[in-house]
């Protein structure tokens, strides 16, 4: 198996360059825009092995330990799936957006509703921080957002946009089906050699990334250049969002850990929009889609530029 070792070995040398791997992959997205009509038709498929891999990259020891005792679960799910966002959902309504700005506001309302992206749990892995915990939370999320997004529509748009059913169906046999294939992996394979080859996942974890930057960078230089002030006001307001859900997160669950925070932090911050983009596609505007695309730039610069936190508040709960 010798043809190997040079593949692994790059992966594995991906992998050690973690999130600042995902931050480039952004910008190679970017530059690739014409490979984005042959990776869309694909991104179920990069869904299901970011799960996978967050599976794979999961301690089942420590798994276990949070569904034995699920308190901070329950917590984390409840701020991230209703504390939040009825919090953000009625700042937007004070601040008069839905009237000023109606397509910004649905787009904006159906973000804060949605579950965390599927990926979470991966770029935890990728920071340092605590995969056990992003995981389980990240499921108890899933399992509550046909739920929750569904009420969230109701009270804040005045009407619901999704299907609970087809929601939780989908949600449902994501995690599932990774989950079960990832049990399957680790049978056969064992915990040790998944152990050994932890930085070889994560630089399949980081090629995964990048091809979903493909899908999401399409059109984005073209949009910029036709109306760059509104591009940037755009994007302050997109970084804004999601580095205010991770300060709140950190503030809310000081208590249990800094650490553990800034991965809620995570959680809260970047949510599922592709799931709200393809179940609505062609009802939503063209600002809608060019939100869409500008709230990639936090989720995939923001796990590098918070990475020496993470390492600093990990080594302060390991003292």
């Amino acid at each position: 198996m010798r043809i190997l070792n040079g593949p692994i070995a790059a992966l594995a040398w991906l992998g050690r360059q973690g999130t600042l791997a995902i931050a480039a992959s952004l910008f190679l997205g970017l530059s690739l825009p014409q490979l984005a009509a042959y990776v869309k038709p694909h991104l179920g498929e990069t869904v299901f092995v970011l799960l996978l891999f967050s599976y794979l990259r999961t301690d089942p020891t420590a798994f276990r330990a949070y569904l034995r005792s699920p308190k901070i679960v329950i917590a984390a799910s409840l701020w991230v799936m209703i504390g939040l966002p009825a919090l953000f959902g009625l700042a937007y309504v004070v601040s008069g957006m839905r009237t000023a700005m109606p397509d910004l506001y649905t787009i904006m309302i159906l973000q804060i509703a949605i579950a965390p992206i599927t990926s979470s749990a991966a770029f935890a892995a990728l920071m340092g921080l605590d995969v056990a915990l992003s995981l389980v939370t990240l499921i108890v999320c899933s399992a509550l957002s046909p739920v929750s997004t569904v009420a969230f529509s109701y009270l804040f748009l005045g009407t619901s946009l999704f299907s609970p059913i087809e929601l939780g169906l989908k949600l449902f046999f994501f995690f599932a089906a990774s989950g079960a294939v990832a049990y399957g992996i680790r049978r056969i394979a064992g915990q040790d050699w998944i152990e050994r080859q932890k930085e070889p996942i994560d630089g399949l974890n980081v090629m995964t990334v990048f091809v979903f930057a493909i899908a999401a960078m399409e059109g984005v230089p073209h949009q910029v250049m036709a109306a760059p002030l509104f591009a940037l006001a755009l994007l302050g307001l997109v970084v804004a969002l999601a580095i205010l859900p991770v300060g709140l997160s950190v503030l809310v669950f000081l208590p249990a850990g800094a650490d553990r925070g800034l991965a809620i932090g995570l959680l809260a911050a970047f949510r599922n929009l592709g799931v709200v983009m393809a179940a609505l596609g062609s009802s939503l505007s063209a600002t809608a889609w060019f939100y869409f695309a500008l709230v990639q730039f936090p989720i995939f610069l923001l796990p590098a530029l918070l990475k020496p936190l993470a390492v600093r508040l990990q080594r302060k709960a390991g003292s």
